[in-house]
């Protein structure tokens, strides 16, 4: 059984922060007449790390600033993840918010098929989770790489009130992934047993 994890998010999106302040050296260096071999990229790319960075770490300011600029709001990181999904993943409702208003795509998928419901559902964000769900966010969908869906994510950290937030907009307890688990199999395997009550109750209800 493999299971959704926020830890492994979390790595790809530190290694993300790193790619930018390694961007910021090779500038500042450039700027001292220092060569480095790295070519920065183009003011463009520097301008959407700027928007995905500040988006992660919740700066409402530099991320309002950076769209003022020019910054594509759905454009991607090597992995496909996009600033919304960057904001998402720390319950950063009000970038969410701004992103979304400026066209952010709530529905975008990163190269593994993740929305930035997913991302948000891993986290203790029952509000960002409700606001995705409200601008059009599909509880249901899963991703291509383990037919995951964002019920997974929530159920295997035992994330309760992002649970209840789902399941009101109509997550479906019984879908499973690709090796036939259920998202209360993620609670009961994590020993989340809370969760595992709630999910379990529920999938009581659904009729056979």
């Amino acid at each position: 059984m493999k299971t959704p994890s926020r830890r492994s998010s979390t790595a790809g999106l530190l290694a993300h922060a790193g790619l930018f302040l390694t961007v910021l050296l090779a500038v500042t260096l450039l700027g001292f007449g220092l060569t480095v071999r790295a070519e920065p990229p183009k003011l463009q790319d520097q301008l959407e790390q700027t928007l995905r960075l500040a988006a992660l770490d919740g700066r409402i300011e530099r991320v309002r600033s950076s769209l003022d600029q020019g910054a594509a709001p759905d454009a991607v990181d090597p992995d496909g993840r996009t600033a919304l999904m960057m904001a998402t993943y720390n319950g950063h409702t009000e970038a969410v918010t701004l992103l979304l208003d400026r066209g952010a795509k709530v529905e975008a998928v990163d190269l593994m098929g993740r929305t930035a419901l997913m991302y948000a559902a891993s986290g203790p964000f029952a509000a960002t989770v409700q606001l995705l769900m409200t601008r059009g966010a599909d509880p249901n969908v899963r991703d291509t790489d383990e037919g995951f869906t964002a019920l997974m994510f929530a159920a295997a950290e035992g994330q309760i009130e992002v649970i209840k937030a789902l399941v009101s907009h109509g997550a479906d307890v019984t879908i499973k992934d690709n090796d036939g688990d259920r998202a209360l199999d993620f609670a009961v395997k994590n020993g989340h047993k809370i969760a595992a009550g709630l999910l379990k109750k529920e999938a009581e209800l659904k009729p056979d």
